[in-house]
């Protein structure tokens, strides 16, 4: 059984792309910003954006909610200048900026977890690869139908609720679990992880997946009127199947826990201005601590494990 391990935040300052912020606040803390973020990390960014604007008082931060590949078609077509989003530019995307000689600042800013969540009533823990890919392919269509250990632990027809296209859960949870395959074509699809968690509380049959943003309450304590089910990789050369591993914050930076991504905080605006000011208190020591107390797991700041027996 594993124990109990948490992660605290070490104090380091780290400056977005070594620009030189402390000489140059007063033109990096004032003024008024809009961005787009990612609807999937989007809990967290508000926290970012508002201790920013209560610690600069002559700062005004406005935030667009999008689909990660949304906001990234705007900022290569010019539409917006700083982005937040749950992944790395796609190959098609680098050829664009590339072609075009777009200069763009990247930057990680997080690690995430996505939480495969069924409701309190479901009797599952645990789930591995080959049984979520059965699921939202529409194969398995009967709780009863499951393998091993949760072969008839629980009946009836299954409920699947999918992320809405564009986002880059639904994405990275096709290509990492579905291995590519379309999804169960009676899947219903969840314009916002709002709703993907009010169906999955009101409905005993359901099963969908989210952004760890959207399930913590405080650092590494989960929201409880929903369960996160631990989660198995399958080999697929021999089909073995991993450990089961809860989503956990500790477990996400180790990456033992299967569905991890990244988060990125991308920008075209090279002047010292508001756009710079908040990329770097995001990216320093007080904006990794709301990653962490958010969830996520920050990057740019060294970490320390605690583990209690």
């Amino acid at each position: 059984m594993r124990n109990i391990v948490l992660l605290y935040v070490l104090i380091l300052s780290i400056i977005f792309f070594s620009c030189d912020y402390t000489i140059k606040k007063s033109t990096t803390t004032i003024g008024e910003l809009s961005a787009e973020v990612d609807e999937g990390i989007s809990p967290v960014i508000r926290k970012e954006a508002d201790e920013f604007m209560r610690l600069n008082t002559e700062s005004k931060i406005t935030l667009q909610v999008k689909t990660t590949n949304e906001a990234i078609a705007d900022l290569i077509n010019g539409n917006s200048k700083l982005i937040v989003v749950g992944r790395d530019f796609l190959k098609e995307e680098n050829d664009i900026i590339a072609n075009n000689k777009l200069d763009v600042k990247k930057s990680k800013l997080a690690l995430d977890g996505i939480g495969v969540i069924v409701n309190n009533n479901n009797p599952l823990k645990k789930i591995n690869f080959n049984e979520l890919k059965r699921i939202f392919t529409g194969e398995t269509t009967d709780w009863k139908d499951l393998d091993g250990d949760n072969k008839d632990l629980n009946t009836g027809k299954i409920k699947v609720f999918v992320a809405r296209k564009n986002a880059s859960i639904h994405d990275y949870f096709k290509q990492k679990v579905l291995a590519g395959a379309d999804y169960y074509n009676k899947s219903t699809i969840c314009s916002t992880s709002t709703q993907m968690l009010a169906e999955i509380k009101s409905n005993d049959a359901a099963i969908g997946f989210i952004s760890m943003a959207w399930i913590t309450k405080f650092a590494d304590t989960l929201d409880t009127s929903i369960k996160a089910l631990k989660v198995a990789s399958v080999d697929p050369n021999n089909g073995y199947v991993g450990v089961y591993v809860g989503i956990h914050q500790a477990y996400i930076y180790d990456k033992t826990y299967p569905l991890v991504t990244e988060v990125y905080v991308m920008s075209t605006d090279y002047s010292m201005n508001l756009s710079v000011g908040f990329s770097s208190f995001m990216l320093a020591y007080d904006g990794q601590r709301i990653i962490l107390n958010s969830g996520l797991v920050p990057v740019t700041q060294p970490v320390r494990i605690i583990q209690l027996n």
